[in-house]
Order: C-alpha cells, then sequence, then structure tokens
C-alpha cells in the first residue's frame, strides 16, 4: 500500500475546482507481468460544496507615472482579482480625451509575426507582468507588448474597413517556469513556448479617445489552469505616451470580464497639473482670390498653426466677412445625416466643397481629406464637416455653421486635445463652392 499526501496551506501545490459539484480524481494501475490491456481504471469522487464561483469585483488602476500637462510620460496599468473570485477573461479599456500616444517613428508589429509573437524590438513599447495561480505566493512572468497595424480581432485587416481597428497590441509571455517549460501547439506551430495575447486599438473619430478591447485572456496552456490573478502593463517606450492639456479631472475606465459571462465596471480617476503654465500663442490667417465670379463663386484659404508645448487648442469660431457670403444654392445640396452616417465618402458630389490638411507630430503623415456639407434635421444650416485620415486614424473635424445677417459663423468645438503643427482648410471655387464673392 502507497499512501501520498500533498500538503494543504497557502503553499500547497492544488486547488480545489472554482465550481460546485462532484469532482473525481481517476487512477490507472497496470500490473507489471502482464498487458496493459489488463489494467485497472478506478476514480475517488468528493464534492466542492462551498466558496463556488465566487463573486467578481475586480481590482484595476491605471494612469501616467508622471502628470504634467502636455508631457510625456510613462503608463501604467493593473487589474487583477482575489482568491475566490472568479477567473479574469479579459478588458475594455477607455482612455479620457487628450491621452494619446506619439505613433510616429514606431515600426508596426504586421502579420503574421504579430500572432505568432515575432515581432522585432523596434515595435516594442513596453512589459507585462502576468501573476499566475492561487494562494499567497502566485507565479510571476514577465512579457513584453508590442504595438501592431490594423488588426480586427483575429487577424489582419484593410485599414478604414468598418471592423478593423487601425492598430493593435501582441502581448507576448514566455511560458517557462523554472525547470518546467510548456511548449504545446501554438497557432498552428509546434514548440512555441510563448502565450501571444491580441488587443485591437480603436480611436474616436470625434475625440481622439482611445479603446483598447483585449481578446480572451488564456483560461488553459496544455490542460493546465493558469488561474490569471492579477495583470501589470507597463507602457514604457521613451516619448510615447503623452499626457493632454486639459486639466479637467476624468477617468480611465474599464469593463473587465470573468470566464462565466460576468462583467464588471471600473474606473481610475485621471487629471494632469500644470496647464496654466502652457504658452497659448497659436497664428491664424486667412486669405481669399480677387477673381470671383457668379459660376465659381469665391475661394478661402484659412491656416492655423502652433508652436511645440503649447497648450492644445480646444476651439475655434471663424466669422467670415460680409464679402464672403454662403451659397444658399450650395448649402442645398448638402448631405443628409442619414446619408452621411451610412457611407459618408459616398455622399453626393455636390455637398463636398473643399478639403482640409493637418500636421501632428503624433503621426508620420498628415492627416488629409475633403470637406463636406452635412445637413441635420431642425438644424437651421448644414455643418461643415473635414473627413481627415491617414496612419490609419480617421477624425471627422465638425464645424456648426450659422447665418446672420449676412454673416457666416462656423465653430468648431469639439477639437481634440491633441498636438497639432498646422491645419490648413481650402473651400476652392467651383460650380458648387460654398461662398460667394461680394455681389454675387
Amino acid at each position: 500500500e502507497v499512501t501520498v499526501t500533498l500538503k494543504s496551506g497557502p503553499r500547497a501545490p492544488l486547488a480545489t475546482p472554482q465550481s460546485c459539484g462532484q469532482a473525481t480524481t481517476t487512477g490507472i494501475l497496470t500490473p507489471s507481468d502482464t498487458p496493459s490491456t489488463l489494467s485497472v481504471e478506478d476514480g475517488s469522487t468528493f464534492s466542492v460544496s462551498g466558496g463556488c464561483g465566487g463573486g467578481f469585483a475586480p481590482r484595476f488602476s491605471a494612469g501616467t507615472d508622471y502628470p504634467g500637462a502636455g508631457q510625456y510620460s510613462d503608463f501604467s496599468l493593473s487589474f487583477g482579482r482575489s482568491d475566490g473570485e472568479q477567473d479574469l477573461a479579459g478588458l475594455e479599456v477607455h482612455t479620457p480625451p487628450g491621452l494619446t500616444a506619439k505613433l510616429a517613428g514606431v515600426p508596426l508589429c504586421e502579420e503574421p509575426a504579430a500572432n505568432e509573437g515575432e515581432c522585432s524590438e523596434a515595435s516594442e513599447i513596453g512589459t507585462v507582468t502576468a501573476v499566475l495561480g492561487s494562494g499567497a505566493h502566485p507565479f510571476e512572468q514577465q512579457g513584453k507588448v508590442y504595438l501592431t497595424g490594423p488588426f480586427n480581432g483575429a487577424g489582419a485587416c484593410v485599414q478604414y474597413s468598418a471592423k478593423c481597428a487601425p492598430f493593435g497590441l501582441s502581448v507576448v509571455i514566455p511560458t517557462t517556469a523554472g525547470p518546467f517549460t510548456l511548449e504545446g501547439a501554438h497557432h498552428g506551430k509546434l514548440n512555441k513556448a510563448i502565450e501571444v495575447t491580441r488587443a485591437r486599438i480603436e480611436v474616436d473619430p470625434t475625440t481622439a479617445a482611445v479603446t483598447v478591447t483585449s481578446n480572451p485572456l488564456p483560461a488553459t496552456l496544455d490542460g493546465i489552469a493558469l488561474r490569471i490573478k492579477a495583470v501589470h502593463v507597463d507602457i514604457n517606450r521613451p516619448d510615447f505616451f503623452l499626457n493632454p492639456t486639459n486639466c479637467t479631472k476624468t477617468a480611465i475606465t474599464a469593463n473587465l470580464a470573468s470566464t462565466i459571462g460576468q462583467s464588471s465596471a471600473a474606473s481610475s480617476s485621471f487629471d494632469v497639473g500644470a496647464c496654466r503654465s502652457l504658452a497659448f500663442k497659436p497664428s491664424f490667417s486667412a486669405s481669399t482670390k480677387s477673381n470671383t465670379s457668379k459660376a465659381g463663386g469665391a475661394s478661402l484659404n484659412i491656416k492655423v498653426a502652433q508652436h511645440a508645448g503649447e497648450a492644445n487648442i480646444r476651439k475655434v469660431e471663424v466669422q467670415l466677412p460680409l464679402a464672403l457670403p454662403s451659397r444658399l444654392t450650395t448649402l442645398n445640396h448638402a448631405c443628409t445625416s442619414a446619408q452621411f452616417e451610412a457611407d459618408k465618402w459616398h455622399c453626393p458630389p455636390e455637398s463636398f466643397v473643399g478639403g482640409g490638411l493637418a500636421h501632428t507630430p503624433l503621426l508620420s503623415v498628415p492627416l488629409t481629406g475633403p470637406a463636406v456639407l452635412v445637413s441635420h434635421a431642425g438644424a437651421a444650416f448644414p455643418d461643415l464637416v473635414f473627413l481627415l485620415h491617414g496612419d490609419g486614424i480617421e477624425f471627422d473635424l465638425v464645424g456648426h455653421t450659422q447665418i446672420k445677417n449676412g454673416i457666416t459663423y462656423s465653430r468648431f468645438e469639439t477639437v481634440p486635445d491633441q498636438p497639432i503643427e498646422s491645419f490648413e482648410a481650402n473651400l476652392p471655387t467651383g460650380a458648387h463652392s460654398i461662398l460667394a464673392g461680394n455681389g454675387y
């Protein structure tokens, strides 16, 4: 007779199941001098009846390490659960407007390397620490975080398509623990001693706020329950994360999911300081050509520029002189809001009245795109919307139009808290120009 006893307590090698019910341990006994077909299989059943499933109230914290407005800083994010709570399955994180990253100069890890955990060091933006197991002394393993190209939750996708996020993350963690290495099949390949978790990065087209959504976190690896207890992410690439220049107190919010389908909302307060110490001296210029006509109307070119380190622009109001009235015949051809929401790039040709060009130090290419008139039910005059895009980013810069006593006002009240070097708007002459010269 042989009796094996495994210790209990905080250093125990085993943990009970997290679901209630009957559980069976099975043993196969084989005699030494007969074929294995004569082996005997027997089992012992035990019952789990307490603390089953647990609650789900995971902890969450996030923020930049240095709170100076408009300054670069490392970014940290942590989430975790207590023993007895349901296992973590994934999370979605929402950053407040203005908290952004400088993508220029960061080579994106492309597919299939991103999915296989084979990104180069040039794409690395931070580190990750996974805390695994139960008890007071869980196992910790460190890995790396890489910035990837467009990602739709499964793999590579085409930029600007409906289900494609412009960027993604590849989180790579080795599966070696001391002398033990798990080398099971990984994404169709053998002998991969790593675990890769992917995430989508989406940018709001109006506020430029960022949403990061993870794929399901691994629950088991080669049949071993991981029981992820906590995850710590440090985005520490130099001059990558940038604080906003608005000192209003906001929050970084998250929605965490458990392996049995429950969810928990969490938030971490976020604010920066020293906003009033930032300079704010943007330049503004406007010009129009003198060769106006009744058929072609009038043109307008507007340019706004800023120096590095200034407070970001929050709102712009443009008032045109009486000599440059809006052409009501053009306003009447505005794209309807329903058309715009369905497919803004295929609004009627007559509704496209110009274009815009924005340079920002955050991207390697400028944002550029057409200007389109969009009418809304109940609004007296249509909006002027610049459809800017570049480097995978799409952004709609919306100007609300009013006309009083023949004078046109355009108010851009949702300018994102992002640094720009310059923005240029060009509204040319033509059969459907938005402006007319005085007398036309």
